[in-house]
């Protein structure tokens, strides 16, 4: 069958499965019905109804997962190729492919601040030349844009805003709560958020400080308990919501992002949101807070109904009226149309060959 006469065929890949990147993939699906889409993976979510054509499970060493795309991507004939994140953006953009590739980095680990500046810049040289190898960057934020344009100068770049994936608020519990979502991972930052919790529940002790992930790092998941931290584990998306709407604030301790889902989440929940200030968050209205410090007497404040409770509840109303379901749909038709006349192009002297 000519291509032109069949949907288009996109192959994502990930090692991540799980939590804000399985949620981003699946809307992306959902945004895409029109795609046929096939899904290369692990992580902690099961995939097996999320509307993939296809579900491949990825080998367990990179050379293996290297081989894995090609080789998926080639049995499929994909046009597209859609790397999540940094390590699926490597086994993409090594791998021998005629496909388009398409690399969404859901944040740049060169962005991280807790990285040595030998290390930070070896991530950057790794994703120039990778860049090399990038048709597309899908970014989430102003701030990745213009990152991938430094990194991936010659690759189109489509800015596909998140929106919520939640549906709204349910009654809060009686007892005050401070949440945060997310894999417990360094990325995430929960030793800022294990300092946090010690320092708010020196003050106000009946204050319970929840973790809503599973403890990828064990080092890191003891640090979180013994501040006193609640994990708890692998959720599906009915139980965030639950967790969610019954906490009276949400704190965002990640050390870099793209821009998280969870945050426009906790939004959409009707909580006051407080932020780590990081470059994903620039030209936000969220009450943003600079270090573990400054963060707890945020969280105090907010708890005790002072004014950053009224800063914060209006930053994440006015996060939610910016979202735009339409703006996003938009955008992800445009990067798929744009790789499928690329690949219509370079594929049609073969075809009539």
């Amino acid at each position: 069958m000519a291509m032109t006469d069949r949907p288009i065929r996109v192959l994502h890949v990930t090692e991540c499965y799980s939590t804000g990147v399985s949620r981003a993939i699946r809307r992306l699906v959902s945004l895409r019905p029109d795609a046929e889409h096939h899904l290369l993976w692990t992580g902690d979510d099961d995939p097996a109804a999320d509307g993939f054509a296809t579900c491949t499970p990825l080998p367990a060493t990179p050379p293996a997962r290297v081989r894995a795309v090609a080789r998926v991507a080639r049995d499929i004939d994909a046009d597209v190729v859609h790397a999540h994140s940094s390590w699926a953006g490597v086994y993409a953009r090594v791998a021998p492919l005629s496909a388009h590739v398409v690399y969404q980095p859901h944040g740049y680990k060169l962005t991280d601040p807790d990285l040595p500046p030998p290390l930070r810049a070896a991530y950057a040289v790794a994703e120039r030349l990778l860049g090399a190898r990038t048709d597309e960057v899908v970014a989430l934020s102003p701030q990745e844009t213009r990152l991938a344009a430094r990194l991936s100068p010659q690759a189109v770049r489509q800015l596909i805003p998140n929106v919520a994936t939640l549906a709204g608020p349910v009654p809060a519990a009686p007892q005050p709560v401070v949440a945060m979502a997310g894999r417990v991972s360094a990325q995430k930052g929960p030793e800022f958020f294990a300092e946090v919790a010690r320092r708010v529940t020196a003050t106000v002790p009946e204050v319970r400080m929840v973790w809503i992930g599973s403890a990828d790092d064990e080092r890191l998941g003891d640090v979180l308990t013994k501040a006193g931290v609640e994990i708890t584990g692998w959720v599906d998306q009915r139980r965030l919501a639950t967790l969610l709407s019954s906490a009276s604030a949400y704190l965002h301790t990640a050390a870099y992002e793209g821009f998280p889902l969870s945050v426009l989440d906790a939004a959409v929940c009707d909580l006051p949101i407080i932020v780590r200030d990081i470059p994903a968050f620039e030209g936000t209205p969220l009450e943003r807070v600079t270090d573990p410090a400054e963060a707890a007497d945020t969280v105090l404040e907010v708890l005790a109904r002072g004014p950053a409770r009224e800063r914060a509840l209006a930053g994440a109303r006015r996060l939610v009226a910016r979202m735009s379901v339409d703006a996003q749909r938009a955008a992800a038709a445009d990067l798929y149309a744009t790789a499928r006349r690329r690949a219509v192009s370079e594929r049609e002297p073969s075809l009539s060959a």
